[in-house]
């Protein structure tokens, strides 16, 4: 059943790919394809400490070239086989088509069309969505783009009866490098209002001075949901970045009572969370970056919590660096917001290695100043490499964690991939 599942995947993205386009081989023609396997231990209903072995296949079609050819079309999807047989996948999806869609630009007006099954962003929405996608340039100042079709995360929520997506986003150009924009998304599962989001987003450039920020308003629960804003400053080699936001969980993870959101229970919490800060960095050479951190979280219902890091970082000329990170977090009467954080992470770009040519690692310490589950240290490292195979376009990735904290008493991972690229022209 799991075979049947992943090749019906595959079978699609193929059978849209071939009867999209009758010319193929006039058209360039590139496919992504990586084949990976892994490697850890779960409990699972029938056996502790059980090895998990699924594999995995992730598999992209590109035919055309988006502003060379006005017709183009793109799929993309997975799909898993569990090689040890066991049952740790049985309550979930085996394979997935994520985005399959025709898409024609008319780059002369500022015309995209898309037709299918698609990613869309536009302002507060951010959906999978099966149906059609619109963005037109009325000016060289205004834009508008469009949305409409079947919520792909609503599939499997009772059927898609009484399913629908529709939205969009009018975008104001004031000059080369600042833009307003005002979004709306309606999502409705079985004829009922499951999200109804109307969203501000601007960025406006003045100089070496960068303004970015975005507010959204839910209609279902009637308030803002978020509020996050950010300024960007350079000045010679020194850079300043202060954030603010603001998180109503009522408003931001509350929805109907037939959506699809797995963290909508936070809605239940009413916690309001605001965050503030400033990241400074400084370019001492033109290898070596160093900088602080310093940041403040603010709860309706519990303690304030302070956060301040350091950071420095060193990159070679080739694909060489490496950098670190060694931050506290204070909170207030109790130990739950304290921390400590350190982590050390490197890479390298290996010339006439005889296994591998890229190497990455990743260490993270934390201890906790109130224990979770009785442990109050975590520890994580991660190892990654690759090599270029003979064969043109195919590379070999071996990967390795390992973990050690409150929620794993010491848990090993693996996984090898490999990647193949493949274009006609």
């Amino acid at each position: 059943m799991k075979v049947s599942k992943l090749l019906v995947v595959f079978s699609t993205v193929v059978f849209l790919f071939t009867i999209s386009f009758t010319e193929a081989r006039a058209a360039n023609i590139s496919i992504r394809s990586e084949t990976m396997v892994r490697f850890f231990e779960r409990d699972t209903t029938s056996k502790t400490d059980a090895l998990i072995v699924p594999a995995y296949e992730y598999l992209q079609f590109d035919v055309g070239e988006p502003g060379v050819n006005p017709l183009t079309f793109h799929a993309n999807g997975w799909g898993r086989l569990d090689l040890t047989d066991n049952d740790y996948f049985d309550d979930q999806a085996d394979g997935e088509l994520l985005y399959g869609y025709l898409q024609y630009l008319y780059a002369e007006k500022g015309i995209i069309t898309r037709l299918g099954r698609m990613s869309v962003v536009a302002g507060v929405a951010n959906e999978s969505l099966d149906g059609v996608y619109l963005k037109a340039s009325f000016s060289p100042a205004i834009d508008l783009s469009v949305f409409a079709g079947l919520p792909v995360s609503l599939s499997d929520t009772n059927g898609r009866s009484g399913d629908f997506s529709y939205g969009g986003r009018l975008g104001f150009r004031l000059a080369a490098s600042q833009n307003i924009g005002v979004s709306y998304k309606m999502i409705r599962n079985d004829s009922t209002d499951a999200e109804e989001m109307v969203g501000l987003d601007f960025g406006l450039s003045f100089n070496k001075l960068l303004f970015t920020g975005a507010s959204s308003y839910n209609f279902v629960t009637d308030g803002f949901a978020e509020h996050s804003y950010e300024a960007l400053f350079g000045y010679a080699k020194t850079h300043f970045n202060l954030f603010y936001q603001l998180y109503a969980f009522e408003d931001y993870f509350g929805t109907g009572d037939n959506n699809a959101n797995p963290f909508r229970i936070l809605a239940q919490t009413s916690e309001k969370l605001s965050s503030y800060g400033l990241d400074i960095s400084h370019n001492f050479t033109d290898f070596v970056e160093a900088g602080f951190k310093l940041a403040r979280n603010d709860y309706d219902q519990g303690d304030a919590s302070n956060y301040g890091a350091l950071t420095v970082a060193w990159h070679g000329e080739d694909l060489t660096g490496i950098g670190g990170e060694f931050g506290v977090s204070r909170g207030g009467e109790n130990d739950r917001n304290d921390m400590l954080l350190a982590r050390i992470y490197g890479y390298k770009e290996i010339t006439g290695g005889m296994l591998l040519d890229r190497l990455s690692c990743d260490l993270l310490y934390a201890k906790y100043g109130d224990p979770i589950y009785d442990e109050d240290t975590s520890i994580f490292f991660s190892i990654a490499g690759s090599r270029k195979i003979k064969i043109d376009n195919l590379r070999l990735k071996v990967s390795a964690d390992y973990e050690r904290g409150p929620f794993f008493d010491n848990d090993f991972r693996g996984m090898v991939s490999l990647i193949y690229l493949y274009s006609n022209q």
